[in-house]
């Protein structure tokens, strides 16, 4: 067995609130960008390493109708298509492979199997907040009038007070198809979100035809206001901010997508004058993991056309969990997308809900 250098700590129940063997989500830097009208944009960020990834997303609500552009990163560059003359949020964020950078003399910092873990006001983690369980989709039966549910909406205890939109995890207890997704409220105020369902049986067989229980949970780098109690750690900055505290639950990175987007794979949804392309990408065979929502979910703009909105739409199929299953919604039947598979990832609370 490898040594172990790290940090763990335990609550007076046994359960275990940090490990840092385990790579809790860490912000290395976050900062907005804007388009300058191009369709493909790049922009220097030096910040972003051979080990980081990035997450690309809007600071707007629009509805429905929000939309994230298509983003790809390397080493010290962004890539966007489309960005238009909008101001959007990246962050940039830590698979715990990073060396460590600098920061005040307020926080923590481990070493552990290559695992480095750094939290301080400007190394933040990741902590959820709030989590849940809803029902979306259609039910039918033979004999049975047909019950739709097309749309879910959540509103959170309290907003979230950060700059940029929290970020929303989604999982399912089997089937999940959905799309339309959008946090509402704004910069400072963030309340809640809505997604929309898009149950396809022709495509999914009858799975498609069971309301889908979806669970979620939201996770921000705002900082918890929960205390460490008799058992934990808690960190504070020179100004006596709490940046950190055992008793919070963090969001782990779990899987990181190895290519830079999804494959054409998997049967398309046809109609008259109608073509939504099937993208797949590998996931990580466990019921465990969540999916980040906040750029996959939400439309894409491509501006051109007639149809300049497109939704995304996609998530689980049945009893599969080894791929993520993806659409673009194409009501013109031309001018096909790809999703935008680059900036998500798989996610889990440290401590089970």
């Amino acid at each position: 067995m490898a040594a172990q250098y790290g940090l763990r700590t335990k609550d007076a129940s046994g359960v275990i609130t940090l490990d840092t063997s385990i790579t809790p989500i860490r912000s290395l830097k976050m900062l907005t960008v804007t388009g300058d009208g191009s369709f493909d944009q790049y922009i220097s960020i030096p910040e972003i390493q051979a080990q980081s990834f990035v997450v690309v997303d809007t600071l707007e609500d629009r509805g429905e109708y929000t939309f994230s552009p298509q983003a790809w990163y390397s080493a010290g560059q962004l890539h966007l298509r489309q960005p238009q003359n909008l101001t959007w949020q990246v962050m940039v964020l830590s698979q715990g492979g990073e060396p460590f950078s600098a920061s005040g003399s307020y926080g923590i910092r481990t070493f552990n199997n290559n695992v480095r873990t750094q939290i301080d006001a400007i190394n933040k983690v990741l902590t959820v907040h709030y989590n849940g369980t809803f029902q979306i989709g259609t039910y039918w039966r033979p004999g049975m009038q047909t019950q739709v549910i097309e749309w879910a909406s959540v509103t959170f205890p309290k907003p979230i007070t950060t700059f940029e939109r929290p970020l929303i995890f989604l999982n399912a207890d089997n089937y999940m198809m959905v799309g339309n997704f959008h946090v509402m409220g704004g910069p400072g105020n963030w309340t809640g979100f809505r997604l929309k369902q898009w149950s396809q049986h022709y495509a999914h067989g009858s799975a498609a035809d069971d309301y889908m229980t979806i669970r979620w949970y939201c996770a921000s780098y705002q900082a918890p206001n929960t205390s460490a109690g008799q058992y934990g750690v808690s960190v504070r900055d020179a100004a006596g901010n709490r940046n950190f505290v055992t008793t919070a639950n963090l969001s782990l990175l779990n899987s990181q997508p190895a290519t830079n987007d999804f494959a054409n794979a998997g049967d398309p949804i046809t109609g008259t004058g109608y073509y939504a392309p099937s993208q797949q990408m590998p996931w990580t065979g466990s019921y465990d993991d969540y999916v980040l929502a906040n750029a996959l979910f939400s439309c894409t703009n491509i501006i051109q056309t007639s149809q300049p909105i497109r939704a995304n739409f996609g998530g689980f199929l049945p009893g599969n969990r080894s791929i993520l299953q993806m659409y673009c919604d194409n009501g013109s039947g031309i001018n096909p997308l790809t999703a935008n598979g680059r900036t998500l990832f798989a996610s889990r609370p440290m401590k089970p809900f």
